[in-house]
């Protein structure tokens, strides 16, 4: 899952916000002078990565787009996912997407304290680009995977992720959907909040 997910799963508590939003930001090292509720925020954090990991609808996307992006497949489906849950935001939440977004940010912005500070020029930049909608559309999408493709490592062809999703939309679109009910299901139920 990505930073729209993790954001979406959260209480609406600040500190676990924080903790759930930054967590593959923030190292081990940081984690004593953190606040125990940013700490909860990061326990959230793996819950749903764990999670995201081991199911079997998630492993469907992830064969589906193998073929196409390599050893990349894992960060595409992770903003795949991002952009499903924006297409099916109304299915989630009352709330616009764009409405959601902006408290989020709002938040960030006020509790930015809570992260250690070496963090703070790339969580501002992330912000005023308006990040957790970086996959709310396909045009959106596109500027992210071109962003994506230019910070990876090695050759790859991220830009072109959307080409195995329109191809395999339908399939994706079900597993996605029955996965993200089932996460949210498994993180009411071990009240990881």
């Amino acid at each position: 899952m990505n930073y729209l997910a993790h954001a979406f799963l959260s209480v609406d508590d600040p500190y676990q916000l924080m903790g759930n939003i930054w967590g593959d930001l923030l190292r081990p090292k940081d984690y004593d002078s953190l606040h125990p509720d940013l700490l909860t925020g990061l326990k959230l954090h793996r819950t749903i990565d764990a999670f995201t990991d081991q199911h079997a609808s998630v492993h469907v996307i992830l064969n589906l787009l193998r073929p196409y992006q390599g050893k990349y497949t894992p960060v595409v489906a992770d903003v795949l996912m991002d952009f499903m849950l924006s297409k099916y935001w109304h299915r989630f939440s009352p709330m616009s997407l764009e409405d959601f977004c902006a408290a989020k940010y709002k938040v960030v912005e006020e509790y930015l304290y809570l992260i250690p500070e070496q963090l703070h020029h790339r969580i501002l930049r992330m912000v005023s680009h308006r990040w957790l909608e970086s996959c709310k559309n396909k045009d959106r999408m596109e500027e992210t995977l071109k962003m994506l493709s230019r910070r990876a490592t090695f050759e790859n062809k991220i830009p072109e992720a959307m080409i195995p999703y329109e191809k395999h939309e339908a399939v994706m679109d079900e597993m996605f959907l029955s996965f993200f009910e089932e996460l949210r299901q498994h993180i009411s139920l071990q009240n990881v909040h």
